[in-house]
């Protein structure tokens, strides 16, 4: 566990801490004397508000600590419920820690506020959890518990609260902040008063610093405190372990938006510019995660659902794991007349596999809709914001409010942010929000929207994962280039600076693979081949692994006069072989020819842009257009970047993303170097490149 405390859980000790101890004026180690409890101190209310340390019922902290690679996530949460010790009503506080998704431990703190403002110490109830290697509970254990006026451990002794922040610190003060001897021996130090602390989502504090050590141990941490706020970071003294306060919410009906007051006149005109929603647009998203390389697929679908009397925005949202699909909902968004975009409700299926892939179960879990109880939890679903019209830094509200089913929230982190993602791209004036579920305590994501763009950033926290947005696809018949609109002069003169095919042009590309060393070689052949009345230049594809022959294709293009490069068809020869290596069959899928049905699909394939005569940055394209048998597409990333490829260094190339819609865990980045064409091939998940080796336009 991440900075493990003394005698207490973690957040208790880090997130609202000082210090406590007991009864008597008897001096203790090092001259330490408990300070003295006299309950006709404390006033009949349970309530904390010292100013470095504040306990607002309802109320939930969350923290992230990270000691090297691992991760914790505390939820502190502050309860509305009391707990009467040494005649005193405390206030209490849940305070969980998870590391790797498990709960490790669980306690239950007891504070009390005198009359003087000083914060007692006053006991806690402690759950440590240990677990087999399947995860499943092995054993749970109470080290750590104590209750002040009591012997819980059965020492001989009773155990004395003590002060976790007194109410006028002064440099230099030292306390125990419990004292039950040889079990806890807990102390405190005021190191600073006015100490300044930046956190990594750019939020600044002016902090009380303390020093917190025990009687009974060599271990120290730093801790600061801020005005109104709490604890808000910690750090071991002496190691690289930290942990920091990520966000504050009050789960609950309070933090649900008020639905009956709003209004909806263009429910489906949603214009949030952090929320996009141009029907028929794909946004893709990727991470790598210990699985597999994860895409996820976002598009608003040409249909509305009406829910609640208001028509929604109907979003497709799929999830590819290693090329699996294992999660497709239908999510439902309405914007109100104030420009906040409502979250009604979402179908879900989950996808569930064997170990060899086939699929064994689709369940439903997730789903809900705003004015039901489908799962049956006794009360209707209530509908969230999704975003907000003003994002305002420090608001919390619920997304979606089903008690048991759905309570997923957000807290608006910081507004102005900018983002780099690994592409180079950079996003400016984002809205950084925490999101985090009640129901799901220790999954804690930050997530950031770029105007125009929705979210380009997902920092999952928990395990240190990161989604980050690449790219965008207009898709639908009607997105296909004109090619009607098309003048081809010397169609068969490709010289665009870059995708040039020079008569008997030749490229040589190689990668390895744990399946072997993958070549590829393509040549310009000197023949043409006639697609639509247009002469095309023909180019011979071939692909080895490991010495087979996998694929042999001929590809047909020609450029008008504007300089696009059209892609006008393939004929595809796939080679199969059995376990020893011999030839078993030869297929074609992936064949086509504008103009024609040769897949006997209903409808004719249509040309599309293998490299526009000018790329311009963020714009889709199809590459060809033949519906439900070949729809490729591409995507400009970036413009006149520089990248090494097979050991040569590239300047001013065109990086492109492309993404076939009827394979959409399928994504790749290309990148095209002038003069040349393409140099270098990186499939999204795959730590290996395909690069060109020799190049015959490199000599011209």
């Amino acid at each position: 566990m991440l900075l493990t405390p003394r005698s207490s859980s973690f957040a208790v000790t880090a997130t609202l801490f000082v210090a406590l101890t007991a009864c008597s004026g008897s001096k203790r180690s090092g001259g330490l004397t408990p300070p003295a409890f006299t309950a006709s101190n404390f006033a009949a209310s349970s309530n904390v508000n010292n100013r470095f340390f504040p306990l607002v019922p309802g109320t939930t902290h969350l923290y992230h600590g990270e000691d090297g690679e691992d991760r914790e996530t505390i939820v502190v949460e502050v309860l509305t419920d009391t707990r009467v010790v040494l005649g005193i009503a405390c206030a209490v506080v849940r305070d969980r820690a998870y590391s790797g998704g498990l709960l490790i431990e669980d306690t239950r703190d007891f504070y009390a506020q005198d009359r003087a403002g000083n914060v007692w110490y006053m006991g806690e109830e402690v759950d440590n959890y240990t677990y087999d290697e399947a995860g499943e509970v092995a054993s749970v254990t109470h080290d750590g518990a104590w209750e002040a006026g009591k012997d819980v451990a059965g020492k001989g002794f009773l155990a004395q609260p003590g002060h976790i922040m007194p109410a006028q610190p002064t440099v230099g003060a030292k306390y125990y902040q419990e004292y039950y001897r040889g079990q806890a021996e807990d102390t405190g130090e005021i190191v600073a008063l006015d100490v300044p602390i930046e956190l990594p989502d750019g939020r600044t504090f002016r902090c009380l610093k303390t020093r917190d050590g025990s009687t009974l141990t060599t271990d120290a941490e730093f801790k600061y405190f801020a005005p109104g706020v709490g604890k808000v970071f910690e750090e071991k003294i002496g190691l690289d372990a930290t942990a920091r306060l990520i966000g504050t919410f009050r789960p609950g009906p309070e933090s649900v938006p008020s639905f009956a007051a709003a209004t909806f006149s263009k429910p489906t005109e949603i214009t949030n510019p952090l929320w996009p929603s141009e029907v028929n647009k794909a946004r893709l998203h990727s991470s790598t995660t210990e699985d597999g390389p994860e895409t996820i697929v976002v598009e608003r679908l040409d249909e509305t659902k009406t829910i609640q009397g208001i028509a929604c925005a109907v979003y497709r949202d799929r999830v590819y794991l290693d090329g699996l699909l294992i999660e497709d909902t239908r999510d439902w968004y309405a914007q109100d007349d104030a420009g906040n975009v409502w979250y009604l409700g979402e179908a879900v299926d989950n996808y569930h596999y064997d170990d060899q892939g086939e699929l064994i179960e689709i369940t439903h879990e997730g789903s809900w809709e705003a004015g039901k109880d489908i799962a049956s939890a006794g009360f209707d679903a209530v509908p969230g914001y999704i975003m907000t019209a003003n994002p305002k830094v420090g608001e919390s509200y619920h997304q979606e409010w089903y008690p048991g089913a759905a309570t997923d929230m957000a807290v608006v982190v910081a507004t102005g942010v900018k983002i780099r993602l690994d592409d180079g791209r950079e996003f400016q004036d984002c809205v950084q929000t925490l999101d985090w579920n009640p129901l799901s305590p220790s999954g804690v994501d930050y997530k950031y929207y770029a105007p125009g763009h929705g979210i380009v950033r997902e920092d999952v926290l928990h395990d240190g994962e990161q989604v980050q947005y690449i790219g965008a696809f207009e898709t639908g018949e009607s997105r296909a280039p004109d090619f009607s609109a098309a003048k081809f002069t010397n169609p068969t003169l490709i010289d665009h600076a870059h995708f040039p095919l020079p008569g008997n042009g030749t490229w040589d590309y190689a990668k390895e693979t744990s399946e072997g060393r993958e070549e590829i070689s393509v040549v310009v052949q000197t023949g043409t081949r006639t697609v639509l009345g247009i002469a095309c230049i023909e180019a011979l594809y071939t692909k080895k692994l490991a010495g087979l022959v996998q694929e042999v294709a001929r590809d047909w293009y020609a450029q008008d006069d504007a300089g696009n490069v059209w892609y006008m068809g393939e004929e595809v020869d796939n080679y199969h072989y059995d376990a020893t290596g011999k030839l078993i069959e030869i297929t074609h899928e992936g064949s086509w020819e504008a103009g024609k049905d040769i897949a006997s699909a209903g409808h004719t394939a249509k040309p599309g842009f293998m490299m526009s005569a000018t790329p311009v940055l963020g714009r889709s394209y199809y590459q060809e257009f033949y519906k439900t048998a070949a729809e490729d597409m591409g995507y400009v990333v970036a413009i006149g970047i520089e990248i090494e490829a097979g050991g040569r260094t590239y300047e001013n190339c065109v990086q492109t993303l492309d993404w076939n819609p009827l394979e959409p865990d399928a994504v790749e980045y290309k990148y095209y170097a002038p003069g040349i064409g393409l140099v270098m091939e990186h499939h999204v998940g795959d730590e290996e490149e395909i690069s060109v080796l020799t190049a015959s336009s490199l000599l011209k």
